[in-house]
């Protein structure tokens, strides 16, 4: 169930994100590792998102296409690919982060205060620290 629960949220947050600001969930979460820890190099990135290597340059590639992400070389690593939010992926995670709070508030709607408070403690429980991601 909740499976089911995880994949209908997921359905309708990168529905609306992406006919409103033309990115997925994917990308907003790329998009608040950086924000959160300014730049870092691809595979941090890769780390902060629990995201195959792979996954996260396909993720950076379209990123960078939108104009939400710099990349540059290190100077002391020439291999290493260091990436920054932009001004205007900021921009972008700012108003995308209304708009998961907003579709978050309308989800939740069928349940009371008590209920969602029960069910977030639960969930809680059984979240492993180790694994948990922050910002979702």
């Amino acid at each position: 169930m909740m499976g089911l629960a995880y994949k209908q949220f997921r359905t309708i947050s990168n529905q609306a994100l992406s006919s409103k600001l033309d990115i997925s969930i994917e990308m907003l979460g790329a998009l608040r590792v950086l924000a959160h820890h300014g730049e870092l190099p691809q595979q941090g990135l890769a780390e902060g998102l629990q995201r195959e290597r792979s996954a996260t340059k396909r993720l950076v590639d379209n990123c960078i296409k939108r104009g939400l992400i710099e990349a540059h070389r290190s100077e002391t690593n020439k291999k290493a690919k260091y990436l920054v939010i932009t001004e205007k992926g900021l921009k972008i995670k700012n108003e995308a982060d209304e708009i998961v709070t907003e579709i978050i508030e309308q989800f939740f709607a069928p349940l009371t205060l008590e209920e969602r408070s029960s069910l977030l403690n639960l969930c809680r429980k059984l979240i492993k620290d180790d694994v948990y991601l922050g910002g979702y």
